[in-house]
This record gives C-alpha cells, structure tokens and sequence, in this order.
C-alpha cells in the first residue's frame, strides 16, 4: 500500500519539503561567512600560509608543501598520514574571510555520502527512484546538520571537522560499494570495485582511529556476509585497512603523542565504554530522532514492498538495533582504553551520525518484518494522506527536528537550539559579527609586516557566539602557533580589561 492518495502526491509533498529544508539551512551558511580560523588551524598552516604570501595560490608548491606538513607530523605528533596534507590546506591561509569556506565543505561531503548509500540501497530495490534517492539524501542531511552533538567541531571549526567528517565519509562510500557489489550480479565489475574499496581503505588508514576502527567492524560483519555466499571479496580490503591502520599507530609521532595519554587497563574500558554507549543511545532516543524515522516511513514502505521478496528475508528485526549498538560501543571503546574518557566533540559526532544510520536501518528491518513476516498491509483508508494532509504533517515533523533538535543534552553539550535557530538567534544579537571583527582586527595586526612584536587582545564574553567559537588566545605568550604562522619575532596577548 502507498501512504499517498497517488505517486505523484508523494512527489509533490516530497519536493515541497525538501525545498523547506534548503531554505531552512540557509541560516547554517550565512553564519559561516563570519567563521574564521583558531587553535591548530594555525598550528597545521603555518607553512602553507607561508606559500601563499609568498607566491600567491601557485598549487604545485602548495600541495608540496602540504606534503612537507603531512611527513613533519607524522614523524612529530600522530600517524594520521593523510589528515594532517588536509589540515595543512585549511581555508583561512588564502584569507580569513575564506574560512566560511568550512562550512559548505562539510555539508556537501556529508550529502555525497549519504547519496551514495541512499544510491546503492534505495535505487537497487527500486530502480527509477532518483526522486526519492535525492530527498533521502536531503533529509538526512538536513538532520545531521540541525542535530550534530558539537555543532563547532562538526561544521565550523575545520581542524576539527576535516580530521572525522572526510573519513567517515569515505566509509559511507565503502559501505555503498559493499552494498552494490553483495547485491550485483556483474562479475566483470567486480575487479574494479575491489581495486577502489582498497583505495578508499588506504586513505580511511591515514585518518582518524576511531573512523578505521568502524570501518575494520564494518568489514568483519561483510566478511561474514559474503562467506554465506561463498566469497571472500571483502578480504582484500580488510588488509589494506589492517595495513592503514598498522601505518599509523605504529608512526614516530602516534609514540609521541601517546605518551601524553593516561590509558585506561582493558577491563575498565570495555566497562565504561558499555556504560557510556548505553547512555549516549538513551540521550539520542528524543523526538527530533522520531520526526526522523517518521519522515522516513514513506520512503522506507515503498521500498519494501518493491523488493521482490525472496531478495531480502527479514526474520530477526532487532539485529540491526543489536549491531549498531556494538557499533557505537567499540567507537567509544578506543578513546575510553587510549584516553580514559569518551573523547572530544568531534568524536562524538561521528559516533552520533553512526547512531543515526543504524536507526534507520533498524527502523527499516522492523517495517520489514511487519510487512514480510506479520503480513501486515496498512490497509486502512485514514492513513492515506492527500497532499494537504501530508504536507502538514511532513512541515510539522521538520519544524520539529529544527526547533527541538538542539534541545537535548548529549555528552555534556547542551545546546540552546538546533544549528539552523541558534545561527538565527546568534545572527539576531549579533554576536557572531563582533566575533568576526574581532578577529579581523587581529589579522590586520598581525599581518602588518611593520609590527614585529605583535600585542593582541582576547575576545570579550560577547564577542564569543556558540556555533562559531572553539576557543581562544589566553593572557600571555602565543600558546597558538600565531608567531610562526604570522612570521612575528614575538605575539603577546594583553589580560582581558
């Protein structure tokens, strides 16, 4: 059965909706043209900036350069050996106004990946579906932008952001791939996918731990697939990952850096990160995550009952929940056994996206189950909704993952709103235009060649807006990396008056 009256109702509420939703992100990129750099931005850029005023945007030797940063760090302070090229290209060393730049990155990386696995699941069960492929996309998207945990180190700061959201995504993409290929029936396909799943394994290695470690999870549980049917494609992939991961937790600067860490003993570890990942799923369980699922359900029925049925044999609907779980448990493990704790922000919102699409795919497994198992058909005429009914129903949902989204405490990080109305009531007081004058103001010292030893000040309370600010200079010497960055003999920051 359609929720709709027709296929072309359906149509018409999904396309009004997504429309909603483009203009409800807006706020999310105008508040971006008033982001700009802080902390390790300075730190991975320094060399690069230097390219730039030097010899302008001449990419050969920037990309070199970057390269340069990449091996330095690599050797001094982590093993992430494609994370720190990307850090070194941070927006900012072309102009700080570039910074907003960031922003628009990390939303359209996320929308590839959520196309390519909306592309590989939803258009294999039901081809022609592009329409529906694209507002699966969107919405998803859209509430991963309104609901990030740490909306700072997950959009806007882009040290933060670049070390996690690339390479996850790139795991959506290898997810999508194992996907085609466990579905596909082109043997002669098969050789070119496996040569891009272990590109794409070789450069999720040189990002963060905790985004190898989901991938290697990931892979376990496709190798289990796919030798019920007798292949072992999935094992190359899981080598170069083995291979990636080895690379960088055995590199100079993982030693370094790890020196630095109080590790918790195994036990203790695999206790707290259970705890934690109990607690952290009981806090995403609210209402922004049942507006979701709902506006969900039209997509997720129609599939359904567009798969031919010996395709898919939905026998035990609670696997999915119990795999994302462990999931989201061996995620939070690591930083517990490496760090004693559950990890920054940023961690947590990869997590949390991970949470998000198991969910989903749970969500989708019990439909599944009532439509292949218990028979169940929704035949009853008040649930078919014309297009007044379902457009009002679907605004309604979506004002609520806005309004409501940001409302829920996660990990400690309460946020006032969800992104799009905090960018709004941040824009309205005007604290997100004092910070990014501020900073100019800055910049403008510090880049004048005639000021050698360079005294700044520290931004003031209101000059702090929350989706922007990650953290600032402290009274005292430069503890930013500002006085290589900027070529200064010396920059002093002056106590706050």
């Amino acid at each position: 059965m359609n929720l709709f009256q027709d296929k072309k109702t359906g149509q018409r509420i999904g396309a009004f909706l997504c429309m909603g939703m483009l203009v409800l992100m807006i706020p999310v990129f105008v508040i971006a043209m008033y982001n700009r750099p802080s902390a390790d931005d300075y730190v991975y850029a320094a060399q690069t900036y230097g390219v730039v005023q030097q010899s302008g945007a001449d990419w050969p030797k920037l990309l070199q350069t970057a390269l340069d940063t990449d091996l330095y760090f690599y050797n001094n302070w982590q093993g992430l050996y494609i994370s720190a090229f990307l850090l070194a290209l941070q927006p900012g060393i072309f102009d700080g106004r570039w910074y907003a730049v960031t922003t628009f990155i990390i939303v359209l990386l996320i929308f590839a990946g959520v196309f390519a696995l909306s592309s590989a699941l939803i258009r294999r069960s039901h081809a022609g579906r592009g329409r529906t492929v694209l507002f699966a996309s969107l919405l998803f998207t859209f509430a991963v932008v309104q609901g990030m945990p740490n909306q700072v180190e997950g959009l806007y700061w882009y040290n933060g952001a670049m070390n996690y959201i690339p390479f996850f995504v790139l795991a959506m993409f290898l997810v999508s791939l194992l996907a085609r290929v466990y579905t596909g029936t082109n043997p002669g396909k098969k050789a070119g996918q496996t040569i891009l799943c272990c590109v794409l394994c070789a450069l999720i290695g040189g990002g963060h731990h905790v985004v190898i470690l989901l991938t290697l999870m990931v892979l376990v549980l496709a190798v289990v697939l796919f030798a019920g049917k007798r292949s072992a494609w999935p094992v190359a992939p899981s080598i170069i990952c083995l291979a990636g991961l080895y690379l960088n937790m055995t590199s100079p600067g993982t030693q370094v850096r790890m020196s630095g860490f109080s590790s918790a003993s195994l036990p203790e570890a695999i206790v707290k990160s259970f705890i934690l990942a109990a607690l952290s799923i009981v806090r995403w369980l609210d209402l922004p995550l049942v507006c979701f699922l709902l506006l969900f359900t039209p997509v997720l029925w129609q599939a359904i009952q567009d798969i031919p049925p010996e395709t898919v044999a939905i026998r035990h609907p609670w696997l999915p929940a119990a795999g994302t779980f462990v999931l989201v448990w061996g995620m939070i493990w690591l930083p517990s056994y490496t760090m004693g704790g559950i990890g920054p922000g940023r961690l947590i919102n990869v997590v949390w996206i991970t949470f998000l699409i198991g969910a989903l795919v749970s969500w989708a497994c019990l439909l599944g189950w009532f439509f292949r198992v218990k028979k169940a058909r929704l035949n009853f005429p008040g649930l078919r909704m014309n297009f007044r009914k379902g457009l009002l129903i679907g605004t309604a949902l979506v004002l609520c993952i806005v309004c409501i989204g940001g409302h829920t405490v996660k990990e400690g990080l309460d946020n006032r709103f969800a992104t799009s109305l905090e960018a709004v009531w941040e824009l309205v007081n005007g604290t997100p235009q004092a910070y990014a004058a501020a900073l100019d103001e800055r910049e403008a010292i510090l880049e004048d060649p005639s000021v050698t030893d360079a005294v700044i000040r520290p931004l003031t309370e209101d000059e702090k807006p929350a989706l922007l600010y990650f953290t600032d200079v402290q009274p005292g010497p430069d503890n930013w990396g500002l006085t290589e960055y900027y070529g200064k003999n010396s920059v002093q920051i002056q106590q706050p008056e």
